[in-house]
């Protein structure tokens, strides 16, 4: 791994909508995953009940499922900017309301799972427009660097903000945590309107019927193998490896008979691999190779599940959960990326809405049926199982490598 080459990210900060989009982004994600921490203490506060811990988590993933795709068209349809703004607004209006009925002291286990309903449905209408806008935000040349330092500021935020939310909740309540989140959107929302982008943003006219879009969405990919093995193999990677990290509670208590203190050693592990995932491909900056990239890392991902699953020895778990992070985010971002640079912009919004429907949706069923199994005959083997399954997915990739490198590596960027 080299992390000396920082050219690639230099350039895409060169961009200066995108460095303008990025200083806002970063404060947003932080005051996001500072909301997420409070809102999940706040479930366990209120209720005392493991089912309504995992039913308002339930509440903030499905919505990617049926509103994505939705939004998708939309963002081909409409102004992305424009459709940016409006939602990082609701966004804000959703944390300020649950800001004030924390401290109304009127909050019930039932309003806070609608608001996190409506906070979920919020997140799943903006996960297409924030993919899409991306390549209208730096030059084709930076975007690989650009999406993948994307997702270096994510995994980042993911563990700074639950770390700064822990101290303001344990130092005053979690209202403050809502409310710095609700501020963050402020920022960000600031941020846009020194955002400059092309007339062109606006790429589909309304033809026809939002189902049809949709469907025409869908035609996109199938009518494209190599797309479409992408998005296949990244949907049962999502589906039975990715569980994995909502598992590892389980693992902790089940396997190693220990607390929060192992179950941080491990999420650590997981987030520094991500990051340093993020990191290599950002400094790459094309997409040569990747697609070999693709195939290597997603056996490094399923080699450390099945180890991981099968060891009980907490340094060697720590070790290998790293390199599944580390692997699972080339994986992921390097097909992402692949996608966005293969995809005409016409199309951008309704695709990326189905990349994130299947492969943010996927792990929420994905861990449901794990997690049943595992009830059953124990943690190990149905991981190994899924992971055999995910074998399956990249036999499938392998046996399209060429096709796949005419349609994704071989087109100027």
């Amino acid at each position: 791994m080299v992390l000396g080459n920082f050219s690639a990210l230099r350039s895409a900060f060169s961009n200066r909508n995108y460095a303008i989009y990025m200083s806002g982004n970063i404060l947003s994600l932080v005051g996001y995953w500072m909301q997420r921490l409070a809102v999940g203490w706040l479930t366990w506060e209120t209720s005392h009940s493991e089912f309504w811990v995992g039913a308002v988590a339930f509440a903030e993933i499905c919505p990617l499922i049926v509103v994505g795709p939705l939004f998708g068209v939309w963002a081909d349809r409409f102004d992305r900017k424009s459709l940016a703004i409006l939602i990082q607004a609701l966004s804000c209006v959703q944390a300020l309301v649950l800001f004030a009925v924390i401290q109304l002291d009127v909050l019930s286990i039932g309003l806070l799972f609608g608001l996190t309903l409506v906070e979920g449905m919020i997140q799943a209408s903006y996960q297409p427009v924030r993919l899409a806008i991306i390549p209208n935000l730096v030059d084709k040349k930076d975007l690989i660097a650009a999406a993948a330092f994307t997702a270096v500021s994510f995994n980042v935020a993911r563990f700074a903000g639950p770390a700064i939310a822990g101290v303001v909740i344990t130092l005053s309540s979690p209202a403050w945590a809502v409310l710095f989140n609700a501020l963050s959107y402020l920022l960000i929302i600031s941020a846009w309107y020194f955002i400059h982008l092309p007339p062109i943003v606006p790429v589909l006219k309304p033809k026809q019927s939002l189902l049809g879009d949709m469907k025409e969405g869908a035609r996109y990919v199938l009518d494209r193998p190599a797309l479409f093995s992408m998005f296949l193999l990244l949907t049962i990677i999502a589906l039975f490896a990715r569980p994995l990290t909502y598992l590892l509670s389980a693992f902790v208590g089940a396997v190693y008979m220990a607390g929060p203190e192992t179950l941080a050693l491990f999420t650590s592990s997981v987030g520094i691999g991500a990051v340093l995932a993020g990191l290599k491909l950002t400094m790459n900056g094309q997409t040569r190779g990747l697609i070999r990239e693709i195939l290597l890392t997603t056996l490094i991902t399923l080699v450390s599940l099945i180890w991981f699953a099968s060891t009980d020895n907490k340094w060697l778990a720590t070790f290998l959960i790293f390199c599944f992070g580390y692997s699972i985010t080339i994986c992921t971002v390097a097909s992402q990326t692949l996608v966005q640079t293969s995809v005409d912009d016409e199309m951008r919004g309704r695709v990326l809405s189905l990349w994130v429907a299947f492969t943010r949706g996927a792990p929420a069923l994905g861990v449901l049926v794990i997690g049943w199994f595992a009830n059953r005959y124990g943690l190990m083997w149905p991981n190994i199982a899924a992971a055999l399954l995910c074998l399956c997915g990249l036999l499938l990739m392998v046996g399209q490598r060429r096709a796949m490198r005419r349609f994704f590596e071989d087109r100027e960027i």
